[in-house]
């Protein structure tokens, strides 16, 4: 089982609200938009939720609101000169968490934190299933 797996087998749906799995389109509307691929396991994802809560924290996803819409989020972070690979899933205790598409291997890439002036990158993990896998086994 990969970790996307083990994270969605955690998920304690009494504590998470998410909008709705959407489909492949939107999913390739939004990577057209932002002129990306998104990796294998938050296209699982999406497909999945779409985007929400997920323990009181808001995973930014194809939801049709503004405020955690990851194509509205990214293309506004990016007029302020987010570089363009990144795109934004959340932004957690004022750090922007980013998909750093840049770095695709074997269709996965790694989730990175950012500070507000986009300086300095911390990786948080090696994949979007192990990120989600790691902050819901600490819920």
């Amino acid at each position: 089982m990969n970790f996307y797996e083990k994270a969605k087998a955690l998920m304690d749906m009494e504590a998470t609200e998410f909008t709705g799995g959407v489909s492949e389109q939107e999913i390739a509307r939004a990577m057209n938009a932002l002129s990306v691929v998104f990796p294998e396991s938050y296209k699982t994802f999406l497909k999945d939720f779409g985007g929400g809560d997920a323990g009181g924290e808001i995973i930014f996803g194809i939801t049709g609101n503004e405020e955690d819409d990851v194509v509205t989020v990214t293309q506004m972070e990016r007029s302020q000169g987010l570089p363009e690979p990144l795109v934004i899933i959340g932004f957690w205790s004022d750090t922007l968490l980013c998909l750093d598409t840049a770095q695709m291997d074997q269709g996965e890439c790694p989730v990175v934190a950012l500070n507000d002036d986009y300086s300095q990158r911390e990786l948080e993990a090696d994949t979007f299933g192990t990120f989600l896998y790691e902050y819901l086994a600490e819920e």
